[in-house]
């Protein structure tokens, strides 16, 4: 991937492909009372070799299923044995793995692995930002805490992070100046690259193509005291190709998870940012809802025409504003991208 940053401006990098797998394989059980993954065969993992060690095994791994009803889905590896790996996943989840299911196990991307020397951002040689990694959700997936993410609209992003090359110091650092170089980048997450006044800047990554969905969770909010409370949740373009809007379709609209509209009063909305324009702090793109009454349905532009064809560019990002509902709720969504269709 290549991705042009112009001077002065903020530009969206979506990840959605990944890192290479170190194992592939199928799922023969799941060992009653836990969450450990039985693998089929005799894979002879050594003990916790994909638990994360400082100074010793700096990779973070999380197994991704392939196939099945988890299709795209993927969890943290908390522990391994020789043939089982214990992940990160809610027990409604793990009821829905079956044997035979596909899965890989992957490291996940860290700052240093994705953008090795800097991958081609500006270095600073003072503390100040030439990467804003924006990941405003942390993640939108339950674990053994929940989901974990700051509620309501245009929060802060949760960390900043910049590449210094001067004196000593040549990588990856967060705000206050520590090393940053193994922080995790999670699947579909995207950043915001904060360009200085008078550098551009050409990013390049290489990475391995997903060969099967991706699947990610997406929640509403408690509407405390009917305040309409509103939540936005922030994802990369879940294609390693460009896609179309109707391709979200699915997972948005049939899923239950996105509310529609009947007249032109809108109701839950996409932010579609694509890089196409030079500034910074910019609007979107696109602001897209979907319609949808006896008549109609389809998604629709701020000028209330049909936008079921409209370009989701490949490494960018999507920003959501999902209305609170009565109860909290959370929506496993799946997009199966158009190269495996």
């Amino acid at each position: 991937y290549k991705v042009e940053c112009p001077a002065n401006s903020d530009t969206y990098i979506g990840i959605t492909t990944t890192r290479a797998p170190v194992f592939t394989g199928k799922v023969q059980s799941i060992q009653s009372d836990t969450t450990n993954i039985v693998a089929q065969g005799e894979p002879n993992w050594s003990a916790n070799q994909f638990v994360y060690v400082a100074g010793s095994q700096t990779n973070h791994y999380y197994l991704k299923f392939t196939s099945g009803e988890l299709e795209g889905a993927w969890y943290d590896i908390k522990s391994n044995g020789a043939y089982f790996a214990e992940i990160e996943i809610g027990s409604n989840e793990l009821a829905k793995v079956k044997a035979n299911d596909t899965f890989q196990i992957i490291p996940h991307w860290t700052l240093a692995t994705l953008f090795p020397n800097g991958g081609g951002f500006a270095r600073a040689e003072s503390k100040r930002s030439s990467l804003n990694r924006t990941v405003l959700w942390k993640k939108t997936k339950y674990g053994e805490n929940g989901l974990e993410y700051p509620k309501g609209e245009n929060g802060a992003a949760l960390a900043k992070y910049y590449y210094r090359k001067y004196e000593e110091i040549d990588s990856w650092l967060d705000i206050n100046g520590n090393d940053a170089s193994n922080v995790v980048v999670e699947p579909n997450t995207y950043f915001i690259a904060v360009q200085p006044a008078t550098i551009t800047s050409t990013v390049c990554y290489s990475a391995v193509v997903p060969m099967c969905a991706t699947s990610f969770e997406l929640f509403t909010l408690e509407d405390e005291a009917g305040k309409g409370a509103a939540q936005h949740i922030y994802i990369s373009v879940p294609s390693a190709v460009d896609m179309k809007m109707s391709d979200l379709t699915e997972a948005l609209i049939d899923s239950g998870y996105f509310s529609t509209s009947k007249n032109s009063r809108r109701a839950d909305i996409i932010y579609v940012y694509n890089n196409e324009k030079v500034g910074s702090s910019l609007p979107p793109d696109q602001t897209i809802s979907y319609r949808k009454n006896d008549s109609v349905s389809y998604w629709e532009d701020v000028n209330h025409e049909n936008g079921d064809n409209y370009v989701l560019k490949a490494g960018s990002a999507l920003k959501m504003l999902k209305k609170a509902t009565a109860t909290p709720v959370t929506y496993r969504c799946k997009v199966k991208p158009s190269y495996l269709k």
